[in-house]
């Protein structure tokens, strides 16, 4: 496609967007390699996470300051929001999507580059470059939709069982990706002895908090839609005010509360339910106002409602009741990582209003009705099954 044709397709701003954000860095890029080829490698790691200072990169970064290799090592974050005021010793950032050559020159230069979104390979020899993935595995498909660079010298793996699986879906089955089996920093959150991130949003003492996380349906990016179902609230299952409503009212003779995480790459304009007594509502813009991550906040629940999400798998770490939104299965085009997902579903599942409500009076009444199937699917699916998977992270990268 000539660029004529891209502007017509795209429009001048959406063309402008490519040019700046990446056409513009790649050339940068190219340049930073001439220039730092005779260079040595320095003491540098290079992180990258899903929504900053989250996920499997947030997690290792909180692990490397509490550890103090921040006073071995300098520590550079590639952001997508805005920098943060202040920053700990030995700690910088650059924006990922502003063309800058003092970034691409940190990039050759750094012994480290950890990624969990746009992942980033090996730009010399002696880097190690490590995707660690923003969730370790869900139910969906991705075949096609992330792109692993040639030159990624690793990728984590949660298991034997699901490495040839998840291998066939980032398509490195013949590539020179080597996997790490060393458990997943995000999961040490699960097994630390710290709480109360949900006191942060409400000063309230509820009997049962049911956590929410639906994944995206209609992300934010390159206009991705990835179901083709009608969701009028822009989440699964409910389709008015009204069955929220009741839902609300349950909870609130129950003295129990629902949060809705958002995920996100969804497109917050699509989100129409709203915040009720006993329903809160939160984005990713929220849950970083009030200093918390998913993980903290999953820690914090009682039960969680998911789908296709690697974080319903996540949460199995706390062996608690896990519920499957499953409404949209039929409609959700990327399909599932294996052929009969039920395989893998280790917890009721959820098509319509009376399920969820179902579900919510489980737990509320303390019944764990799919524990063992839970088990089942939970030593399946994960190695490492504690709270020291940034130790040997740490360690496997010779810190």
């Amino acid at each position: 496609m000539n660029i004529f044709s891209y502007v017509k397709s795209h429009g001048i701003k959406g063309t402008w967007d490519v040019i700046y954000r990446y056409k513009i860095d790649q050339a940068l890029h190219k340049l930073a390699v001439r220039l730092t080829r005779n260079k040595p490698l320095q003491n540098t790691i290079v992180i990258e996470s899903h929504n900053d200072f989250d996920s499997n990169g947030g997690a290792f970064y909180d692990y490397l300051i509490k550890n103090h290799y921040n006073d071995k090592y300098k520590i550079v974050w590639l952001l997508k929001n805005k920098k943060p005021d202040h920053l700990p010793k030995n700690v910088s950032a650059f924006y990922l999507y502003k063309p800058s050559l003092k970034k691409q020159m940190t990039i050759c230069t750094a012994k480290y580059i950890l990624t969990c979104q746009d992942a980033i390979g090996s730009v010399r020899d002696g880097q190690i470059s490590v995707y660690l993935t923003h969730g370790t595995v869900g139910l969906k498909a991705f075949k096609g939709k992330c792109t692993l660079p040639d030159n990624l010298s690793y990728i984590l793996m949660p298991s034997e069982y699901l490495q040839p699986i998840l291998a066939e879906q980032y398509e490195i089955d013949n590539t020179n990706v080597k996997y790490a089996h060393v458990g997943f920093p995000i999961h040490d959150y699960l097994y630390s002895s710290e709480n109360g991130a949900i006191r942060k949003f409400t000063a309230h003492k509820y009997n049962k908090v049911i956590l929410w996380m639906p994944t995206f349906r209609k992300g934010i990016a390159f206009g991705r839609e990835d179901s083709s179902a009608i969701e009028p609230l822009g989440i699964p299952v409910f389709s008015s005010m009204n069955d929220m409503n009741e839902v609300n009212n349950y909870l609130k003779e129950n003295n129990s509360l629902l949060i809705i995480k958002i995920h996100p790459m969804q497109d917050l304009s699509t989100i129409k339910v709203q915040n009720l007594s006993n329903i809160h509502v939160l984005n990713g813009v929220s849950i970083k106002k009030y200093g918390v991550n998913n993980a903290q906040i999953m820690k914090d629940a009682d039960a969680l409602i998911s789908d296709y999400s690697s974080v319903a798998y996540d949460y199995m770490h706390l062996d608690r009741p896990v519920g499957f939104t499953m409404d949209d299965a039929k409609e959700y085009k990327l399909g599932f990582i294996v052929k009969d997902p039920m395989e893998l579903i280790g917890g009721q599942v959820i098509n319509n209003k009376q399920d969820f409500l179902s579900f919510i009076s489980d737990v509320i009444n303390g019944r764990d009705i799919y524990k063992e199937k839970r088990h089942e699917v939970f030593d399946k699916i994960f190695e490492f099954k504690d709270g020291n998977s940034c130790q040997r992270l740490a360690e496997f990268l010779n810190l």
